[in-house]
């Protein structure tokens, strides 16, 4: 019998490993470091800050929270510059604040910060649409140069009925409004926004919160608030708790907002979805104490 050569199986190629490419981190947008603040009154020094650090990422909606006096309204004031630390630093998109003259922070932070205040801070004798404008009027820009933005701007908030309306002719909630795009009409890196809601109606309220979440959502604005109210709190990615001016502990609710996801609740706060992150932050506070 001839002798027949057998041949050798083939070996399958190998499969290629495909690698996942890691999502690039998000750009600190705004940073604490090891932030101390100190007030003096008739002697007596009061400290209201002790050693906070924090980072803030683009695109992230951080909720802080604590009693009163627990330094939360002083944090804000520091992230934007208004005020400074007794030490520590504060960066602004990579940039120290500290060292610099009152007018070069001024200047720092007036296309990188938009704040928004309680009590509106509206000048009663200009318009809504004046009002908006007032950052690039203070700038010394021609009304041409930025009234396709200025229109953008009051159409996102909803205030196109009202343009030509005194601060004093509208509702708080619609002065609240004209705050937030006064805030947003430079297109800042991050909006800071001092108890937003609290001196609003609990329906007005959760509109306004409704719209600097779709500001996150939809444009991906970074947005820092203070809060006493842990509904309010609960429109954040995160959610921190200062007592005595340091950080006792921090939430995220990222998880809660993506396992809300996939049960098919709707994304919006003031849905399913917004209830689970108000229910997981009021249980986190009673495990706190607070």
């Amino acid at each position: 019998m001839p002798y027949v050569s057998k041949s050798s199986p083939r070996r399958k190629p190998k499969a290629k490993r495909t690698t996942r490419r890691k999502a690039p981190a998000p750009s600190v947008v705004l940073a604490a470091l090891d932030l101390v603040k100190d007030y003096r009154t008739n002697g007596t020094a009061t400290r209201a800050l002790d050693g906070v650090s924090l980072d803030v990422p683009s695109g992230r909606f951080i909720s802080v929270m604590g009693p009163s006096g627990s330094g939360k309204s002083t944090l804000l004031h520091l992230l934007g510059g208004l005020d400074g630390p007794t030490s520590g630093e504060v960066l602004l998109e990579g940039k120290p604040l500290s060292g610099l003259e009152d007018k070069e922070i001024t200047l720092a932070r007036r296309g990188s910060v938009g704040f928004v205040f309680q009590f509106f801070n509206l000048v009663p004798v200009l318009t809504v649409e004046e009002n908006v404008a007032l950052p690039r009027v203070i700038a010394g820009d021609r009304p041409d140069s930025y009234q396709a933005r200025l229109d953008e701007v009051i159409a996102q908030v909803g205030l196109e009925d009202v343009t030509t309306k005194l601060p004093s002719q509208i509702s708080g909630g619609q002065q609240q409004r004209t705050a937030i795009a006064r805030a947003i009409f430079p297109s800042p890196a991050v909006i800071l926004a001092d108890e937003p809601t609290g001196n609003l109606d609990t329906r007005t309220g959760r509109q306004i919160l409704e719209l600097l979440k779709r500001l996150q959502v939809d444009l991906g604005q970074t947005i820092v608030i203070v809060t006493h109210d842990p509904r309010a709190a609960a429109y954040g990615d995160e959610v921190i708790y200062l007592e005595d001016g340091r950080i006792r502990s921090r939430i995220d609710l990222s998880k809660t907002r993506r396992s809300s996801a996939r049960a098919g609740s709707p994304s919006r706060d003031g849905t399913k979805g917004g209830e689970a992150r108000a229910r997981a932050v009021l249980a986190w506070l009673q495990k706190l104490g607070a």
